[in-house]
């Protein structure tokens, strides 16, 4: 089974993983960075990806596997020699759990934690001045009131002959021309540091120019970097804790109250799934007669069930975010049926208590015969 499910989870994470990075391609593309960036980036949305895969990756292995023992005999090889479904199907429940075990870990750590440092890494992409666009040999404008000219761009922010046009004060309009400048951000925001130039100015009253000739000044240009609102964790971007107590100061957080809740419980229950999808596949190829025709039927019906009560989780979790008194339904969607299933394959097992009792007694009577025979 651990080879069809390696291989399953693989496959279904890249395609579903393709159709994710085009908004990370396109972000990369428009701020300079390399391929390096790209795929670090891409990377850390893999996480939440194996949270929706990974519990059909396993529905999947199952079917595999049992079709492939249905296919060589040997589930009726070991139905002859007294075992029982829940015993034939015990190995695969071991790895169902393993899977659980990974999901919970996935939901309660590793997906808020890639998320945060994804965010905080596009964050950094955004606020990178020195990978705006400032083309040598061109004119860009930034918001109304300033244009920036370069002659060259250099590594690390810096520019070499610059005409800086700042007109967002109409009253006090300038023009400054330097050797060198280099860009940069600062705790009061991003600032051009020119040197080696002037600074021309034109009085409106007088109709007199002004230059000033300087060494080293300074330019703010907050308009050049992007909005920085405070910073708002997203519902992926949370742990459990943080999930459960929403904070109530926070506007957001008080309109999302019931959406933040209903997350949280909706990462515990998910572990659940992978169990249930085991125990639903091995139902569908172990829990009705013997076919020769072979299984697709049953198969067919269990992956619509697998996918039926995949739907009905989303939909519950959306009905708990709106009441959050619904919250018990995102745990009984995946339990219930584990029950419902664990108790239909468990009709073999008395079954095979009753041989092996059966089996006890013969060993018990033969050594009595033989005690009996031995003592005359």
């Amino acid at each position: 089974m651990i080879t069809p499910l390696i291989f399953g989870t693989i496959v279904i994470t890249l395609v579903v993983w393709l159709t994710q990075t085009l908004q990370r391609l396109e972000l990369v593309i428009e701020h300079g960075e390399g391929i390096a960036a790209f795929i670090w980036l891409t990377l850390l949305i893999i996480p939440s990806l194996l949270v929706i895969v990974l519990p059909f990756a396993v529905f999947g292995a199952t079917l595999y596997t049992l079709q492939r023992l249905h296919a060589d005999s040997e589930i009726s090889v070991m139905f002859a020699a007294g075992y029982s479904k829940l015993r034939i199907v015990s190995p695969v429940v071991i790895v169902a759990f393993a899977a659980a075990l990974a999901t919970l870990w996935i939901n309660v750590d590793l997906m808020p934690r890639s998320y945060r440092e994804l965010k905080r890494q596009v964050a950094e992409i955004r606020a990178d001045l020195a990978a705006m666009a400032l083309r040598a040999g061109e004119f860009t404008k930034f918001g109304d009131g300033f244009t920036v000219y370069v002659e060259q761009s250099l590594p690390n922010g810096a520019f070499r002959g610059l005409i800086v046009n700042d007109y967002r004060d109409p009253d006090d309009e300038e023009t400054y021309m330097a050797r060198y400048g280099l860009l940069r951000d600062t705790e009061d925001g991003p600032y051009l540091f020119l040197s080696d130039g002037n600074i021309q100015s034109y009085d409106r009253k007088t109709g007199a120019a002004d230059i000033v000739v300087f060494e080293q000044t300074a330019v703010n240009v907050e308009s050049l970097a992007p909005q920085r609102n405070g910073v708002q964790l997203e519902v992926t971007e949370r742990y459990p804790h943080e999930l459960f107590n929403p904070d109530m100061t926070n506007e957001w957080d008080r309109r999302n109250a019931g959406r933040l809740i209903a997350e949280g419980h909706a990462r515990l229950a998910s572990p659940f799934y992978p169990i249930a999808y085991v125990l639903l596949a091995a139902y569908a190829l172990l829990g009705g007669p013997y076919s020769r025709r072979g299984y697709l039927t049953r198969i067919a019906v269990a992956v619509g069930a697998a996918s039926g009560l995949r739907i009905a989780a989303f939909v519950a979790q959306s009905a708990a975010g709106e009441n959050v008194a619904l919250v018990w339904t995102l745990y009984a969607l995946p339990i219930v049926p584990t029950f419902i299933l664990f108790a239909l394959l468990s009709d073999g097992f008395r079954g095979e208590r009753a041989i092996a009792r059966l089996r006890r007694q013969t060993r018990r009577r033969r050594r009595r015969k033989r005690f009996a025979v031995s003592g005359a």
